[in-house]
């Protein structure tokens, strides 16, 4: 894990985020009609959207390729993992948009 990721960063990025998400849950997951939306609200969809695809495709196969587990194999091996958590990733990250889309709340 890369030296700005260390365990104390990452606990208060959750705590903060654990924090934000129960201030603002009623406003960034409310079902509401698209052209009612408040322009503080579109943003804060917005945002949410951005980390979770941050998270999933950017964040979680680095994380995954630093592992000693991985890391220690050839290179071949680690690009296949590394596309596998991706695509794992990129199919959670359009499952969520695609239900809540559904659920008319995005």
């Amino acid at each position: 894990m890369p030296a700005y990721l260390g365990v104390p960063n990452v606990v208060a990025a959750a705590i903060a985020t654990a924090i934000l998400a129960l201030v603002a849950r009623r406003r960034i997951f409310a079902a509401n009609e698209r052209t009612e939306t408040s322009w503080t609200d579109a943003w804060l969809k917005a945002i949410v959207i951005v980390v979770f695809v941050v998270f999933f495709t950017i964040y979680l196969p680095s994380w995954v390729i630093g592992t000693s587990t991985v890391a220690d194999m050839d290179r071949n091996a680690q690009d296949i993992i590394a596309s596998a958590v991706w695509g794992a990733g990129m199919v959670a990250t359009l499952g969520g948009l695609w239900y809540a889309h559904k659920e008319k709340r995005v």
